[in-house]
């Protein structure tokens, strides 16, 4: 007698249906049908009529000639989750359908998986089941269990993850939950014992990430950084501590080239300021992660001394000097006679004027480290405060001759007299020789002479008439003389003195290195050019 499962178009094939117990009292039960007219095009017309929906009840009516469950077949919450059809090797078509013990409550599906991996807490992995549509009333990090198993304690566990579990494509009528239980407490902790070097020990960072509690740290850092962190898919809080005293570096450069034997040191600490010895030069401070890292750099070594001390050689200023004088005595005939006056004597006013020189001497040149700048009053060869001038002041008187007018008297008597003429000028001039000094301070000549001559007869005698000239020409020199020459012009002391800053520390104080060049002579170098000016007439 033919067996029909839900509508009396589908009789089952073989004897009776396929069960399997499931974990927690549930079962499985695999039906297998043929439809009463197995012709491909029946199927296809007829496959709504056939094909049950997921979820449906093993007992429940099919659309299309439902029927009740025999007797004693009325499995409870037994639920269609697969359907499926295919041939037999025998070439039968056969429809099979899957169903499950599923209801409006999630219930396990399989064992707990139970570990501790997680830094020694417990995990409970459950898998949950139940019929499609049901809700989930748990939260993640709120709800918990009281869990004990074989070899474990009893201990209260907090929901860390709820994933909804997977289908094969074929499967519907019910909705799967993997559920992650996790024990409160720390999942890892890692503590980094400085970045390496002579850091090593010094600058000290822990993270900390923790299930259901706040991260605390172990090496009584300051919290540097908080955040939310994923472990295989599970909430969790990170912290990052760091902690840190003490030298962390130390550094050596030679100091600058101008100080020669002096060494800058820098330490980097954190926690406190480390200053090495010596002059400090800079400091700073700088935030990272949590800490202050100090930097101090001193310079180590003698900072004030006498770096160099050697000869060399310098041209120093040498003053030009002055003088009024005369010429030598001007006679017709004599080297010093005027072109083309053939009768003048006497003498003209010159100036002579030795310019200023250089002159080189031995000198010794000392270069000290100061933390200030030398006061220089006065410098050595310096001819810059030396001048001098001269006035030049020329009287000039000019004879002529006239017409001649001639005279006859009552007796007969004739005589003739020749007109003479005369003319005053006066000049003056006014030179300056800066770096010069003057030694004689006046002087003064006289230069006369005769020109043309005019006859004429007087009394009965032939006379001449002649054309005198005199010139009168003196000098005044004014400014240094030569004993203002020996108090101002110093021959011995220092030539040149130059001064640059090499160095400023961090109070601010500078210093310089100052190189003094200094000279001493006692003579100077008679070959000296001599000018000589002549006052022209």
């Amino acid at each position: 007698m033919a067996v029909f499962h839900r509508t009396k178009r589908l009789k089952i094939y073989g004897k009776k249906p396929e069960v399997t117990q499931l974990f927690g009292g549930r079962y499985a039960m695999v039906v297998r049908c043929q439809a009463k007219n197995d012709t491909e095009a029946w199927y296809d017309k007829n496959k709504d009529q056939i094909f049950a929906d997921f979820g449906t009840l093993y007992d429940a009516h099919m659309a299309v000639d439902g029927i009740d469950a025999r007797t004693g077949e009325a499995y409870t919450d037994m639920v269609l989750t697969s359907v499926g059809a295919g041939y037999t090797q025998t070439g039968e078509y056969v429809i099979t359908f899957r169903y499950q013990t599923l209801t409006n409550s999630f219930v396990q599906e399989a064992g707990d998986k139970v570990d501790q991996e997680l830094n020694g807490l417990r995990r409970v992995i459950r898998r949950l089941i139940a019929k499609d549509g049901t809700s989930y009333g748990k939260t993640v990090g709120t709800s918990t269990i009281s869990h004990s198993a074989i070899g474990y304690s009893t201990a209260t566990l907090t929901l860390a993850q709820a994933t909804s579990g997977t289908k094969d494509p074929d499967e519907s009528g019910f909705v799967s939950i993997t559920e992650t239980w996790l024990e409160s407490g720390v999942i890892s902790r890692t503590i980094n014992e400085g970045s390496g070097g002579t850091e090593v020990g010094k600058i000290r960072t822990e993270t900390v990430e923790a299930f259901n509690e706040t991260p605390v740290t172990t090496i009584g850092g300051v919290e540097i950084g908080v955040s939310t962190s994923n472990v295989e898919g599970i909430e969790t809080i990170r912290k990052t501590f760091v902690t840190s005293s003490g030298e962390i570096r130390r550094t050596d450069r030679p100091g600058p080239s101008a100080i020669p034997g002096t060494t800058y040191v820098t330490i980097d600490s954190v926690g406190t300021a480390i200053t090495p010895t010596g002059t400090l030069i800079d400091s700073s401070e700088t935030q990272e992660n949590g800490y202050v890292r100090f930097s101090r750099t001193a310079l180590q070594g003698t900072i004030i001394k006498t770096t160099q001390t050697y000869k060399d050689v310098a041209f120093v200023d040498v003053p030009g000097q002055v003088s009024c004088t005369t010429s030598g005595e001007i006679t017709p005939g004599n080297r010093n006679s005027i072109s083309g006056f053939s009768n003048v004597s006497g003498k003209t006013v010159v100036i002579e004027s030795i310019p200023p020189s250089k002159q080189q001497v031995e000198a010794t040149v000392v270069v000290n480290i100061q933390n200030s700048i030398p006061d220089t009053t006065e410098l050595a060869f310096d001819i810059s405060g030396l001048s001098c001038s001269v006035l030049k002041v020329t009287d000039r008187i000019s004879g002529g001759v006239g017409r001649a007018v001639t005279l006859v008297d009552a007796n007969g008597d004739t005589s003739t007299e020749v007109g003479r003429s005369q003319s005053f000028g006066a000049s003056s001039s006014i030179s300056e020789f800066r770096g010069h000094f003057i030694v004689n301070t006046s002087s003064s000549a006289t230069l006369s002479g005769s020109g043309s001559r005019q006859p004429y007869i007087s009394g009965g005698e032939f006379k001449f008439q002649e054309e005198k000239s005199r010139t009168q020409s003196q000098a005044f020199g004014f400014g240094n003389d030569g004993a203002d020459k020996d108090s101002l012009y110093k021959t011995n002391g220092i030539i040149r003195r130059d001064v640059r800053p090499v160095l400023t520390a961090q109070d601010g104080t500078v210093f310089y290195e100052v190189t003094t060049v200094s000279g001493d002579v006692t003579s100077r170098n008679p070959a000296l050019p001599v000018n000589r000016e002549l006052i022209s007439e």
